[in-house]
C-alpha cells in the first residue's frame, strides 16, 4: 500500500526533486532517493513517533514538507510560494484538492457524496498533517476517525439547525448558550437538539463535525 505522501506526489509533484541521496525514507518506510535525514531534520521536529526506520527523507515525502511550494502556489492562485502544511489535502476520484477553512462547504460535499482516498484536514495550518495520514480514515490535525457519513450528516444537521435558530457557533460547540437567545426561540426544540449534542460533545467525531460548520 502506498504512503499518502507517495500518492499526492504522483498526482501533482510534477517530478519535483529535492535531493539524490539513495536510501530508505524515514517518512514512507520505502526505498527511494532524497536528502539525508540527519541533514534535513531540525531540532524543532517533534513528531519522532511517526518516523520509520531509515536514513533519508525521500523526494515524495519532502514534497509534503515544502515550505515554499510553487505547485501549491499555482493550485491556490497565490502570489508567493506556499507552505504545504497551511492547507488541507484531499484525494478523491484520482484528483488532488488543496483546501482552506474557506472551503468547508466543498469538503462537506465530498465527504457526504463521494469516497475520498485521502481526507487530511489541517486544523490550524501550523502543523504537518499529511505524513501522519492513515489511508481509509478521516483526519483532523493529529486525530483519525472511522468514516461514518450517516453520523456526519445527522450531527451536522443538528448543529446547522441550532445556528439557523439564532445561536452562534461558539454556543453550539461549547454547549453554553446565551439566555436571551434561548428565550427568543422554541425552547422545547432547543432542549431536544441540545440533548442530542450533549451525548457526543467533547468527542473527536463532534470536533470533526463542528470543524466543518459553514455559514
Amino acid at each position: 500500500m502506498k504512503h499518502p505522501c507517495e500518492i499526492i506526489y504522483a498526482l501533482g509533484a510534477q517530478g519535483t526533486r529535492y535531493g539524490e541521496t539513495p536510501g530508505t525514507c524515514r517518512i514512507t518506510g520505502q526505498p527511494g532517493v532524497g536528502l539525508p535525514f540527519k541533514k534535513w531534520v531540525k531540532d524543532t521536529f517533534t513528531d519522532h513517533d511517526f518516523l520509520k526506520p531509515g536514513d533519508i527523507v525521500s523526494n515524495e515525502a519532502l514534497f509534503s514538507f515544502d515550505e515554499k511550494s510553487e505547485i501549491i502556489r499555482l493550485k491556490t492562485a497565490r502570489e508567493k510560494p506556499q507552505r504545504f502544511r497551511t492547507y488541507s489535502h484531499i484525494v478523491v476520484d484520482g484528483a488532488w484538492h488543496v483546501f482552506t477553512k474557506a472551503n468547508k462547504r466543498e469538503i462537506f460535499g465530498i465527504l457526504t457524496t463521494r469516497q475520498p482516498e485521502i481526507m487530511a484536514l489541517s486544523e490550524d495550518g501550523q502543523k504537518h498533517v499529511l505524513f501522519k495520514h492513515r489511508l481509509g480514515l478521516w483526519q483532523l490535525g493529529a486525530t483519525h476517525l472511522t468514516p461514518d457519513v450517516g453520523e456526519l450528516i445527522r450531527l451536522h444537521h443538528i448543529c446547522r439547525t441550532l445556528l439557523d435558530m439564532g445561536f452562534s457557533q461558539t454556543e453550539v460547540i461549547a454547549g453554553d448558550y446565551m439566555q436571551y437567545r434561548i428565550m427568543k426561540t422554541d425552547i422545547a426544540e432547543w432542549r431536544r437538539l441540545e440533548a442530542l449534542l450533549k451525548e457526543v460533545r467533547g468527542g473527536a467525531f463532534f470536533d470533526f463535525v463542528t470543524f466543518l460548520l459553514f455559514n
